[in-house]
């Protein structure tokens, strides 16, 4: 820095040089004119000496990396090893009874002290390393005062609880006030951990959840203004680790209020600070966030399912699409507070996606048969809606696969009931109703992505599919050829006059598939295995239709040029 700010300062003393060079020889032109005019000797200007600075700082370039290591993750190994050899040096002195029973936890609990103290006086010269051994030096603290309860009973449970609790509020008053997200990783690990350690076997679970919330309200205070990253995923898997460890074997024998309390109210905590966090984020890609939300949706859904499934069994649909609500409000909420940018949109799309598998699964739960594959099909036909009017591209994109379910799940239904009739059924109308959403979405659509021919291709083949399938389990076998070369006769046709009398070529493109394949069956397959009766009225109907197709095109020769 010193040799920069030499460097300008004599180059700015050299164009002051210069400039009273040229003012002077102004100056002189000016008063004596007469006289010729006196070559005024050049002025040596002394060079500023360039001075190649061959050092690079750590903090430039790519050597961030190998400052990371050296500065941070070497110190926290450093640590982490001094900690690993206390403990076996502690165990071995324990094995050979080197020290007695009181001594061992006095000698834990000063050998902390020096920890703490040093951690704390190079709190500004080493920034890496401070934070470590404060947590290093708590953890200490943590350890011994509980060994005394575990191994000596030298102390009551109520008397270990408050001990372990000021231990852990203290660190994490520290690291609040040093933002230092390591020295609250190490507070938080002891806060989760004391209901845990000082279980007695007894279900007393409303204090259980009641502790662990008032914990999560605590760390969504304290995370403000932080830019923490893996403390929250880390913080949110204990809270979901602890409750599956309890539920496992106490969930049927509980009450639903405290359970499905905690539950929601980490829900609310943890999308409410991740969404406040994208909101103030400037980077680009806040990948942890994105993973805390996206973890957050999941597992408090499938944690809800769990609940709801062994209290409320019947009501479980709707209380999960509550839930959804709930989250699509955090983010609507969160979407009108944020300063959008291109690349902030993108990141809000994205997280808009988050939903819609667990809304799927919400229509498989709530629905069955074929109202299941109806819901599915409308389901998918609102997404591509949606996604249209609001301009995000990724959720257009994430329909196709929901699309693609939707449309086949019907088939898991393609059997014959008593009393059905052909086409005047719940299974035809699912074929039905799939082909024109696939229209509509494409009508709705074609604006916005070149895909949405997709879903025009897709209509036609999947009404077909519907006629064939209903041909196949509505008919007797003797007639099933000829209906099949009927219905694509009848189609084709049909389509054909529609794409001439309203000029769409692609409804052209369809009947013409069609007839074609009619012809290629025919002549390749009903001649050889039609009755006599079937095979006369399919050639029949066929040579009708060609005849018409014929007419159609000569009428309309000037627009198929």
């Amino acid at each position: 820095m010193e040799e920069k700010e030499t460097k300008e300062i004599l180059s700015r003393i050299q164009s002051m040089e210069r400039e009273l060079t040229f003012l002077k020889e102004r100056v002189l032109s000016h008063t004596s004119p007469q006289t010729p005019k006196q070559v005024t000797p050049p002025v040596s200007v002394s060079t500023p000496t360039v001075v190649h600075q061959t050092d690079v700082p750590l903090n430039d370039g790519p050597n961030w990396f190998v400052q990371w290591i050296g500065e941070n993750l070497f110190v926290k190994l450093g640590v982490f090893s001094l900690l690993l050899a206390s403990i076996w040096f502690f165990y071995l002195a324990i094995e050979e009874y080197w020290i007695n029973e009181s001594v061992r936890i006095w000698i834990g609990l000063v050998s902390a002290i020096p920890i703490l103290v040093y951690g704390y006086r190079v709190r500004n010269t080493r920034p890496y390393l401070s934070p470590s051994l404060l947590g290093l030096g708590i953890a200490v603290l943590f350890s011994a005062y509980y060994s005394g309860y575990l191994w000596y009973d030298l102390y009551s449970t109520e008397t270990c609880f408050v001990g372990l609790l000021i231990l852990s509020f203290t660190a994490v008053a520290i690291s609040h006030a040093k933002k230092s997200e390591v020295l609250f990783g190490f507070a938080s690990l002891g806060a989760f951990l004391v209901p845990i350690l000082l279980s007695t076997g007894q279900n007393s679970y409303p204090f259980l959840f009641t502790y662990l919330l008032l914990w999560n309200v605590l760390f969504f205070w304290v995370r403000k203004d932080t830019g923490w990253k893996v403390i929250p995923l880390l913080l949110l898997a204990a809270n979901h680790l602890i409750f599956v460890g309890w539920a496992n074997d106490h969930l049927v024998d509980a009450k639903p209020f405290f359970p499905i309390a905690f539950q929601i109210g980490v829900f609310v905590l943890f999308l409410l600070r991740e969404f406040q966090t994208l909101e103030t984020t400037k980077s680009k890609e806040p990948i942890f966030t994105l993973v805390t939300i996206g973890f957050t949706l999941g597992l408090g859904f499938l944690q809800s399912f769990w609940a709801f499934t062994v209290f409320y069994p019947m009501a479980k649909p709707f209380l999960l699409t509550l839930l959804l609500l709930l989250f699509y409000g955090l983010y609507e909420r969160s979407l009108r507070r944020s300063s959008l940018s291109l690349e902030k949109k993108k990141i809000y799309d994205l997280i808009g996606l988050f939903g819609l598998p667990f809304i799927v699964s919400l229509i498989v739960i709530g629905t069955t048969g074929k109202l299941l594959a109806f819901s599915l099909i409308s389901f998918a036909f609102l997404v591509t809606v949606a996604s249209t009017y609001s301009k995000q591209l990724y959720m257009y994109f994430a329909a196709f696969p929901v699309w693609f379910f939707a449309l086949f799940y019907i088939f898991a239904f393609t059997y014959r009931s008593q009393n059905e009739i052909p086409f005047l059924n719940g299974r035809f109308l699912v074929f039905a109703a799939g082909s024109v959403y696939l229209v509509l979405s494409y009508l709705y659509s074609r604006k916005f992505s070149e895909f949405s021919k997709i879903f025009l291709y897709a209509a036609y083949p999947y009404w077909l599919l519907g006629t064939f399938v209903e041909i196949y389990l509505g008919f007797p076998e003797e007639k099933k050829l000829f209906l099949y070369t009927l219905s694509l006769i009848l189609y084709g046709l049909v389509a054909l006059s529609v794409g001439f009398g309203k000029k769409i070529q692609s409804l052209r493109y369809v009947g013409f598939g069609s007839l074609a394949l009619v012809i290629i069956k025919f002549y390749l397959y009903d001649f050889w295995n039609l009755s006599l009766g079937y095979r006369i009225l399919a050639g029949l109907f066929l040579g009708v239709t060609l005849i018409v197709t014929g007419t159609l095109y000569n009428h309309f020769k000037k627009e198929t040029k």
